[in-house]
């Protein structure tokens, strides 16, 4: 009875230390994320354990803006990070930073604006009321999240659209988060603001501002957000890195699947919904196809994201030194990611 006691007992030791052996033997990835429905790839490979089922252990870290990841990123506390095309990110570069783009994380495809422009109820009243009423945003006040980011460029397009000049036409006010900026729009704080969609739909339906644009009027299929990552990881971990973008395409392909008929998927919404700002299923289908759009075969919209480094180096002078499209993305492991998925079949689909 003893022995028989002992055995029993060694085996369960050798099996926890098994378990214990195949978690620590799960390759790392520390991911800089964001509260956002952009990232709705990531949420559902997570949520359905495909990052476990290619062997990566995913380590989240979770930031209100992507731009306030890249010190991080830069100095090594993460791995992998969402963000947002913007001036900082093409200044970090070229001053030297070891930053590569790897993933496309969102854009606002025709039909699929992720981003929208309110205004206060009485510039609506005043007939504010689209694009071609944005002449009467002249030295009104706009809100924003950050100076040269990708809410900032497209406002600045829409203005110029309507023939303003946004450097002086308009009164920037930055550096104030998007809840707090849906507020400042009911308050009368600022006149008008770029959002992310659920913050515009949120503002509109609290009689805080109604929405007048969505920017995918403005930049049709322009880059929102991307995935980065260190050069280094890549040199060193390419493999780790391109069973993550095999998961994370899987993710992405049911996103894109759901955006477009959300009743038919309710184990999306739901998932969006719990791992999300939006936190209700009802709002996640309320704002249906509002959640942007991301390509299938994980590459970002290059020609958008050079063009938005032209626009704030020629024509806003915010960025100093323009980086090269070979120094500011690598491909390869989006590619490799999408032949081995479409290859090996690892989820079965």
């Amino acid at each position: 009875m003893i022995l028989r006691n002992g055995l029993v007992a060694l085996c369960a030791a050798s099996m926890l230390a098994a378990t214990s052996l195949a978690a620590q033997a799960a390759d790392l990835v520390r991911l800089g994320e964001g509260p956002f429905i952009t990232g709705g790839g990531y949420y559902i490979a997570e949520a359905k354990g495909y990052f476990k089922k290619l062997g990566i252990e995913v380590q989240p870290k979770m930031y209100i803006d992507g731009a306030m990841a890249v010190p991080s990123l830069i100095s090594g506390e993460l791995d992998v990070s969402f963000m947002a095309p913007n001036a900082g990110l093409f200044n970090s570069i070229a001053k030297g930073a070891p930053i590569v783009l790897i993933l496309d994380r969102g854009n606002n495809k025709r039909g699929f604006g992720y981003t929208a422009i309110n205004v206060t109820q009485d510039l609506h009243n005043a007939g504010v009321k689209s694009l071609a009423d944005f002449a009467k945003l002249k030295g009104k006040r706009i809100g924003l999240g950050a100076t040269g980011s990708i809410n900032q460029y497209l406002f600045a397009r829409g203005l110029q659209k309507a023939g303003l000049d946004p450097r002086k036409d308009v009164q920037w006010i930055t550096n104030i988060p998007q809840p707090d900026l849906m507020k400042m729009l009911g308050q009368k704080q600022v006149d008008a603001t770029d959002l992310a969609y659920q913050f515009g739909y949120f503002a509109q339906k609290n009689n805080w501002g109604p929405m007048v644009a969505v920017d995918d009027e403005i930049d049709p299929d322009g880059a929102v957000a991307v995935y980065a990552t260190r050069k280094q990881f890549v040199q060193q971990h390419r493999d780790v890195l391109v069973r993550f973008a095999m998961a994370y395409l899987q993710g992405v392909k049911e996103f894109d699947a759901a955006v477009v008929a959300p009743d038919k998927h309710p184990d999306i919404v739901d998932i969006l919904a719990k791992r999300t700002a939006l936190q209700k299923p009802e709002l996640v289908r309320a704002i249906a196809p509002h959640w942007s759009y991301t390509n299938e075969d994980g590459i970002p919209n290059v020609k958008s994201v050079m063009a938005q480094q032209d626009y704030w180096a020629d024509y806003f002078h915010l960025v100093e030194k323009k980086v090269p499209e070979s120094a500011l993305f690598d491909l390869s492991i989006a590619h490799e990611a999408k032949a081995r998925l479409d290859r090996e079949k690892p989820f079965g689909q």
